[in-house]
């Protein structure tokens, strides 16, 4: 009969010898600015740049490249 209480425990744990050799990068630029119309309202702006890199190909492919988003946002202060 199996018994579920030692799935998992310190026991199984270290007899893990080694883990995959995987690498996976990802560097991000952002950039962004504020803008006071008046006292009370403003706008913000932002920008982003993703860069995502990986080393080997996974179990979807060839993960490797770029993503661009941005925001922009009003808002007021009372």
């Amino acid at each position: 009969m199996y018994s579920a209480q030692n799935y998992d425990n310190w026991q199984l744990n270290n007899e893990i010898s080694g883990y995959s050799d995987l690498s996976y990068e990802q560097y991000q630029f952002t950039a962004g600015a504020t803008y006071n119309f008046t006292d009370t309202f403003y706008t913000n702006v932002s920008g982003t740049y993703d860069i995502f890199d990986m080393g080997e190909e996974y179990v979807y492919d060839d993960e490797d490249g770029t993503a661009y988003y941005g925001y922009v946002g009003f808002g007021w202060n009372f």
